[in-house]
């Protein structure tokens, strides 16, 4: 359970975390069309590092654009709302939480236009380096098809699919669940893209529309061509992943986490060498 800090960037001002919520008769939440995205800021000794911070608040934009979600803000001054944010609360590691919404007391499905779009930002107190190896298995649960509704644009409403993912996974005695397809092609964990361990590579899903560009899949993919370490990317069906000889999970919150049961299949994921390789770097790059 993540507790939010007490405070808010709210449309430019720090205000109580309250005051920035919407009607309980919003179009927003009971639609669940808001646009939202996360990102870290890890406290180093001194000073804050927020990973990627930039390209975040692109995608956020891109996003609430094509939900019909357009604001004013501008990237700089977003930026500044996450450091005034911070200098305002204890010093600590925090997932930061940007968040797009309409506000007003008003329940339609279309006309919205003309309804005011509110900005957001506040944080939870998150956990860093964690090492503790998850247990998955093959989710009842299928991805939603983005034919349906986009999966790239982080849109509130369809993280009720990772919502039932996540609980059908701890109903089954599992931490978490891998989505497929319709087709049974492996697509991605309840909120995490996934990776596969062979002896000299690291396999993951080919991006398609029904799986989330996340950043901290491209920064795990560039880590790994830096170290020489092949990275793969292909589509994977459900009898193939009991070959591998490992897999982890990787997200903005979660960072990296090995998986080291598979339903029946027990693997030493936390142990394989290419694994701890690519996990040193990614906390020289959060360390620094």
């Amino acid at each position: 359970m993540f507790e939010p800090t007490q405070l808010a960037w709210h449309n430019g001002r720090i205000v109580q975390l309250e005051q920035a919520a919407p009607s309980i008769a919003s179009h927003s939440l009971h639609l669940g069309i808001s646009v939202f995205d996360g990102m870290m800021a890890y406290w180093n000794n001194d000073h804050y590092y927020i990973h990627r911070m930039s390209e975040h608040f692109q995608r956020l934009r891109h996003g609430s654009k094509h939900m019909g979600l357009d604001f004013l803000w501008f990237e700089d001054e977003l930026s500044l709302g996450v450091e005034l944010l911070l200098k305002k609360i204890p010093p600590t590691n925090y997932y930061i939480r940007p968040i797009v919404y309409r506000p007003s007391p008003q329940i339609n499905v279309t006309g919205s236009e003309e309804m005011p779009v509110d900005v957001a930002i506040f944080g939870v107190i998150a956990p860093r380096n964690v090492d503790q190896p998850l247990s998955c298995h093959i989710s009842p649960v299928e991805r939603v098809s983005s034919r349906a509704i986009p999966v790239a644009w982080k849109v509130g409403g369809t993280y009720v699919n990772s919502y039932l993912v996540r609980q059908a996974a701890k109903q089954a005695g599992f931490d978490d669940g891998l989505m497929t397809n319709r087709e049974g092609k492996i697509l991605e964990a309840s909120a995490a893209n996934l990776f596969f361990l062979d002896e000299n590579s690291i396999i993951t899903p080919s991006l398609d529309p029904d799986i989330f560009p996340g950043i901290t899949r491209f920064t795990i993919i560039d880590l790994a061509k830096s170290l020489g370490i092949e990275v793969i990317e292909r589509d994977v069906k459900i009898p193939e992943v009991f070959n591998f000889a490992g897999a982890f999970l990787a997200s903005t919150l979660m960072e990296l986490r090995p998986i080291d049961r598979l339903e029946t299949e027990y693997w030493n994921s936390s142990k394989h060498p290419i694994f701890l390789k690519l996990l040193k770097e990614f906390r020289e790059v959060t360390h620094q």
